[in-house]
């Protein structure tokens, strides 16, 4: 990378939160307070929530970033931090600061989303930090994934308009079996990567063909249990992406090789299509991600001149 490039810019402390991943953040917050509601309207609680949710998450990726840097050097992404372009000291202080902000204004939500946040947090630090580091460990880093995206995300939006109920695992479970079946597949990509930085994940430790078939039978079941809980939000992605997980195992089993481009179309569609699933049920998304996605084009293409977010690139 060139080091003349090395400037301060202002905007590197906004897209260290990755803004990229925030956005399946704010679908599943929706979706969930969508379900919870049966309306796609935003109101002053949902809007308030759903950017706090949104500060804590933030706080969670600088996490992620600061104990990944030889990591994310080896697998090449990730710049801002693993290229030395905001010193980590200063990526402390924003997390720190995000999640008091965070922490501070949910307690007037009530105890059960103060709770969601605090739970948030700690999957968040139990997952990036040693001993535990669940990222490291095989199983419960896609296990941590599924709980904290289709758990504990939703029911952050559902507790907008409804009071907690425990049939929300059941309402929310086929959400948790497609996002680890969509995680197991970005671990397949990072494979030597993980290797080389010493992280045991679910697909360094069972390999890339029995990690193929566990994340199609984790899709499959999310389709299942999506029939089964009448959930066309869910059953659309999970239907359609699971040809591209089926194709993937049987393509291994053939030609004993990873196929990197549609391995990671196959865990970039389903989010896009929720994200599809969400404009529709909330129109007045749009316009927030067009100016989103637009800002990360311009950015990364500025500053790393990359041709960033596309579905395929990974």
């Amino acid at each position: 990378m060139n080091k003349s490039k090395l400037n301060k810019n202002i905007f590197d402390y906004f897209f260290i939160l990755r803004p990229l991943i925030l956005i399946p953040v704010f679908d599943f917050f929706l979706i969930g307070n969508y379900i919870a509601s049966g309306k796609g309207v935003f109101t002053h609680k949902t809007l308030l929530g759903i950017f706090i949710y949104g500060l804590l998450m933030s706080g969670v990726y600088i996490l992620n970033q600061i104990t990944d840097i030889e990591t994310d050097r080896l697998n090449k992404k990730l710049f801002i931090l693993s290229g030395n372009f905001i010193p980590v000291k200063n990526a402390y202080t924003e997390m720190f600061l995000l999640w008091g902000i965070a922490l501070f204004f949910s307690w007037s939500f009530g105890l059960p989303f103060f709770i969601i946040m605090l739970c948030s947090l700690l999957l968040g630090l139990f997952y990036s930090l040693p001993p535990i580091k669940l990222k490291g460990k095989p199983f419960f880093d896609t296990l941590s994934n599924g709980f904290g995206y289709g758990m504990l995300n939703f029911i952050a939006g559902w507790l907008m308009q409804k009071d907690f109920e425990s049939r929300v695992f059941i309402i929310f479970l086929p959400y948790f079996l497609s996002i680890c079946a969509v995680f197991v597949n970005t671990t397949i990509v990072d494979i030597e990567g993980d290797k080389g930085s010493g992280e045991i994940t679910t697909s360094v430790f069972l390999g890339e063909k029995f990690s193929y078939m566990v994340s199609s039978a984790l899709i499959l079941s999310g389709v299942l249990f999506s029939i089964i809980n009448r959930d066309i939000i869910c059953l659309i992605p999970s239907a359609l992406a699971s040809p591209l997980f089926l194709y993937l195992t049987f393509y291994y089993l053939k030609y004993k090789k990873v196929n990197r481009k549609i391995t990671i179309l196959s865990f970039r569609m389903p989010g896009l299509i929720f994200t599809i699933i969400t404009c529709i049920l909330y129109p007045g998304f749009i316009p927030f991600l067009i100016f989103l996605i637009l800002g990360m084009k311009i950015y990364y293409k500025k500053r790393f001149n990359m041709d960033y977010p596309t579905l395929s690139q990974g």
